[in-house]
């Protein structure tokens, strides 16, 4: 990770996440690995060592799925990428993600309670908030314009509902960053992407990502850019 990070970091991914006990370096530290463009590959690096340890037992999947950005990570453990051009590509992401240009850049908040309740509180929140991720039937995560989250976090406490923001510096999974799709779909065609050889399942669809030969894969690049 380090040796595919460090250009594009300027330094090694390592640096951002092993730190001594100063409190002002580890300060940072946290502050640095909540900007997406590092927090990606870092995260995606924390997958796939997992991975890896899990093989080491003889662990492996018969089917694999990645929330959001875990989906990358299961590209891995599926084989449609290497860990490499997986690094590279998470990075660009980020930056795309980061590089998002807008007066309001959103917020994102997680919320406590069934699904349904969640859908009829937002429905009375006046602007632009949305269910960005169902998690479960009694979990999802709200993104949207600042002043709508603010409110459809009051609104939730309101009804006697858990609702606590996340850090992020972006709404993600909303139309706010809708604008990253198209460089993201252009860099993953430079991946040299192949068929996945375990079954993955696509965020897009909720269902398995198309198999066979190399001709799918512009249908899975396309799947990923969404």
């Amino acid at each position: 990770a380090d040796d595919t990070m460090t250009p594009l970091l300027g330094k090694p991914l390592t640096d951002y996440i092993f730190v001594n006990d100063d409190d002002d370096a580890i300060k940072k530290a946290e502050e640095d690995l909540k900007q997406t463009e590092i927090t990606q590959p870092a995260v995606l690096t924390s997958d796939i060592a997992l991975t890896r340890m899990l093989e080491s037992y003889g662990i492996k999947p018969d089917m694999v799925m990645g929330h959001s950005l875990g989906e990358y990570g299961a590209m891995v453990a599926s084989g449609i990428l290497d860990f490499g051009n997986a690094l590279k590509a998470v990075s660009a992401r980020g930056t795309e993600m980061a590089r998002i240009s807008v007066d309001d850049n959103g917020l994102m908040a997680a919320i406590l309670g069934p699904l349904e309740k969640i859908r009829e509180v937002l429905e009375k929140v006046k602007g632009y908030v949305v269910i960005a991720n169902i998690n479960s039937g009694k979990q999802a995560v709200i993104g949207g314009e600042t002043k709508a989250v603010n409110a459809a976090i009051k609104a939730f406490q309101e009804a006697g509902m858990n609702a606590q923001l996340i850090p992020v510096s972006h709404a993600f999974h909303t139309k706010i960053i809708a604008s990253a799709s198209g460089p993201i779909g252009r860099v993953l065609s430079d991946m040299n992407m192949q068929p996945p050889q375990v079954p993955i399942i696509s965020n897009v669809t909720g269902e398995f990502y198309p198999q066979g030969s190399k001709e799918i894969v512009p249908e899975i690049i396309d799947l990923l850019s969404q």
